[in-house]
Parts: structure tokens; C-alpha cells; sequence
């Protein structure tokens, strides 16, 4: 077993194909390790991150490998982060088969070979997957400091084997009162929009969710072009699969709420909604996830996941919840100390204003 490190995007010596058979089989398998995820982050923030990319090796076949990218900050300090770091709810090394070897190798290679950083940070990985374990018992090994939170909560709504309970999460008279109200207001549709609709449609949701934060502490992040520019990237890597699964509703044809989800491996994946804030007081947008929840129904997925994020909304909708583990490793002691401090002042502050 070696690696090969990879810094030329062109120089992959994966297909997209031979990509996704790797990551149907791992642990953590979900639409951000696929192919058409990567490249479209990558073509989108190439500017601002440098491939790094071990790939190992069963003699001469590609058995694993780990999508990273080094991403310089404003104070000089250099970042090793899993490719997708700012828009990916679920994060993992691509490492289906010999997985503890595979991964110390890529520890090992990262620390040894792989010079110019300072911090890795890999937040997101499912705590259901044995990643962070394994890197956890390298940062030993090595004598490396690092600083752990696995308390990222992932709600999300089972629905195979508890149809029942998902009936009556529906016929709820909180959750009926939206359907009432818009159905009385003319005619109500909720769809799945067509490849051809897609390119219409995407600059009205882009609208819709400026709009709907405009006037919060947390603006839009689409009031960047550069986020615009992933989700129109994404969008046409998706077109050839069906994956993307991007609905609108409609009252007498106008959008009154949009969903940006995906539909992977038998689960729909909750990402980014948005709705005309017009209708605010009436809650179009749980409206929306009203008729998501029966279009999984009536598809036969096992589970709407909700992914990362404690939204009081989603309490509404959900009936368990995963963790994902943030992990960031320090090659200095001085500055795991300083994080570790400032870490320690956010949770004291918390406590105080709680």
C-alpha cells in the first residue's frame, strides 16, 4: 500500500465512475463524496484553495483516498480541510476497504511529506463513521494536540418502518393550518422542477432567499456571486443524474417557496430552502416540508434527513437525530493552546447568555 499525492486536478487518476463506486461503498456515503460534488466545489473556489489529494494504493489500483485542499486565511495561517468544508453537512475520507491502514497511511503522508500547514480541520464526519477514531489514535501517536466536538446534531425523520407516525406528524392541526389557509387562497402545487425549468427558476429562488435574510444578523449567502456560481455549477453537474431534487410550490403559478435537496441512495437530503416572504406569517416554507415529507412518502425513501443544524423548525418534523464530530488538529502546541483558550471563552460565554 502507497500514496500518491495528487495536486493537478487534470492529474486525478479516478473516473467519475470509478469516484462513486469508491464512495458507494464507504462508511459515510452521501451526495457531497461523490464526484459531481467535488468538481463542482472545486471549479467554483479553486481560486482560494490548493488541491491536496493523497490517493492509496493497492499496488496499482486506487483503493482510497482523501479529498483535501489547503486554503490559505487572512492572517497567514494555512488550513488542510476536506474539499466541500463550507457547504457539505457530511465530510469523510474516501477509504471503503483496508480502511484503519489506509487512513494512518494518509495521517502519516499528511504529516511527514505534506509541509505547509498549520491546522487541519475535518468537521462534519458522521459520528457513525470510524474516521475520527482512527485519527484520533495518529494525533496520538504522533504526540499531536487536537480538539474535538462531537455534539453537531443531525435531525432527520425516519419514515421507513414508521409510516403511521409520519400520518399523524401530518395530520397535526399545526401542520394542516398552512395547507387550510393556502388551499382557501387559490390553487396550491407543489413539483418537482424539470431540467428544462431549473435555469428559469434558480435566479427566483436566489431571490427569494436574499430577501428572506435581508433584514437578519445572518444575510444570505447569495448575496455573494461566488455561491451562486457553486449552486449554478452543481446544478449542471446533477443534470445527468437524479440526484438533484430541487421542488417549488406554487399558488395560482407564482413561487411561494422553493427546496434545493437532493434525492441520494434512498434518502431525500433537506439543503436549502427558501420562500417569498410576502406570505411569512403563514408559514410557507413548512407548507413546504409538508409536501417533501409525502413526496418521500409516496417514493418509498426511508428518511428525509434534515443534516446539520438544531433549527427549532425541524423539532416539528423529526423523530431521531445523529451527531457529526469537528475535529482540528494543531502541529504547534501554541497554537492548539491559543484555540483551545478561545474555544473555552465561546463556551463560557454561551453559558453566561443561555
Amino acid at each position: 500500500m502507497h500514496i500518491k499525492h495528487i495536486v493537478d486536478v487534470s492529474k486525478l487518476p479516478l473516473s467519475n465512475k470509478e469516484w462513486n463506486e469508491l464512495v458507494s461503498q464507504n462508511e459515510t456515503n452521501t451526495l457531497f463524496q461523490t464526484y459531481e460534488w467535488f468538481s463542482s466545489w472545486y471549479k467554483t473556489f479553486s481560486d482560494t484553495n490548493d488541491l491536496c489529494f493523497p490517493v492509496v494504493y493497492d499496488g496499482e489500483t486506487p483503493i482510497g483516498f482523501a479529498p483535501l485542499a489547503l486554503s490559505k486565511k487572512s492572517n497567514k495561517s494555512i488550513t488542510l480541510q476536506l474539499i466541500g468544508y463550507n457547504n457539505a453537512d457530511y465530510l469523510d475520507f474516501i477509504t471503503p476497504t483496508q480502511k484503519h491502514d489506509a487512513v494512518n497511511l494518509i495521517f502519516d503522508y499528511l504529516l511527514e511529506s505534506v509541509e505547509n500547514w498549520d491546522r487541519i480541520i475535518l468537521n462534519n464526519i458522521p459520528y457513525t463513521s470510524s474516521t475520527s477514531g482512527l485519527i484520533e489514535d495518529a494525533c496520538k501517536r504522533h504526540n499531536l494536540h487536537y480538539l474535538k466536538n462531537k455534539s453537531i446534531r443531525c435531525p432527520y425523520l425516519q419514515i421507513e418502518g414508521r409510516q403511521e407516525e409520519v400520518d399523524k406528524l401530518l395530520n397535526k392541526y399545526s401542520n394542516k393550518r398552512p395547507l387550510n389557509y393556502f388551499r382557501r387562497q387559490g390553487e396550491l402545487e407543489y413539483r418537482l422542477l424539470t431540467d428544462e425549468e431549473i435555469e428559469k427558476h434558480l435566479p427566483e429562488f436566489f431571490s427569494q432567499h436574499i430577501r428572506r435574510w435581508a433584514d437578519t444578523p445572518s444575510p444570505s449567502l447569495f448575496n455573494n456571486p461566488i455561491n451562486q456560481q457553486f449552486y449554478i455549477n452543481l446544478t449542471q453537474q446533477l443534470v445527468d443524474t437524479d440526484w438533484l431534487h430541487f421542488s417549488v410550490l406554487e399558488l395560482d403559478g407564482k413561487a411561494i417557496s422553493y427546496h434545493y435537496g437532493f434525492d441520494y441512495d434512498g434518502k431525500y437530503y433537506w439543503y436549502k430552502p427558501s420562500f417569498n416572504i410576502d406570505y411569512s406569517t403563514r408559514s410557507p416554507g413548512s407548507l413546504l416540508i409538508r409536501f417533501l415529507i409525502q413526496s418521500a412518502m409516496q417514493h418509498n425513501r426511508q428518511e428525509l434527513d434534515f443534516t446539520i443544524g438544531n433549527e427549532a423548525f425541524k423539532k416539528r418534523f423529526t423523530n431521531k437525530v445523529r451527531n457529526n464530530v469537528n475535529l482540528q488538529i494543531f502541529r504547534k502546541s501554541r497554537t492548539f493552546w491559543i484555540h483551545k483558550a478561545l474555544q473555552h471563552t465561546g463556551k463560557l460565554k454561551r453559558r453566561f447568555f443561555e
